[in-house]
């Protein structure tokens, strides 16, 4: 799921001279997202987070009921069934038959 911060803050980051990605494969990237992906909205939570960047991220996935929001940086969201590891993502899809 995504909104139109999300697709902003990957484009900002994937376009830092330090990655070096070509702007057609970061437009590429964002378009796939787009296409692929669920278009959402935030669902404003109270909740505090270390990165207010951090934040658009965790209300989008409170949009949907059976969504995860999974990321490598956990320790930055709240202790929530739906913030997990790639790993347990893994774990997830495997359980449930889709892996």
């Amino acid at each position: 799921m995504y909104n139109h911060e999300i697709i902003a803050e990957y484009k900002d980051v994937l376009s830092r001279p330090k990655f070096e990605f070509p702007s057609k494969a970061i437009a590429s990237i964002l378009n796939k997202i787009q296409m692929s992906g669920m278009a959402s909205y935030r669902v404003p939570s109270s909740e505090v987070f270390p990165d207010p960047k951090d934040v658009v991220f965790y209300e989008v996935a409170m949009s949907k009921d059976d969504a995860y929001l999974v990321t490598g940086n956990i320790r930055h969201f709240p202790k929530n069934t739906i913030v997990v590891t790639p790993s347990e993502m893994l774990e997830i899809l495997q359980r449930e038959g889709i892996l």
